[in-house]
């Protein structure tokens, strides 16, 4: 799951503040959700981030090209050729 909603982020945090591991959590969040609703790793990821001291349940910025670019291009190639 590239994109993973914010109520499971918020299940991710809850399960680092209750003091759980990030294998414990995906489980819990799994148990409680259906299988496959949060991979190991992310909870990996993301006990990451919130033991840095970030909170914030946001995406971050990614690298690479923006994709507005991509869809200025789309928008006068549309125009240029209907």
């Amino acid at each position: 799951m590239s994109e993973i909603p914010i109520h499971i982020r918020h299940c991710i945090l809850y399960e680092f503040q209750l003091g759980n591991n990030a294998s414990a959590a995906a489980r819990n969040i799994c148990a409680a959700l259906g299988e496959g609703a949060v991979a190991d790793r992310t909870c990996r990821d993301w006990f990451k981030i919130f033991r840095e001291g970030d909170m914030s349940l946001e995406d971050r910025p990614r690298s690479g090209r923006p994709i507005e670019s991509e869809i200025e291009r789309l928008k006068v190639l549309i125009e240029d050729n209907p």
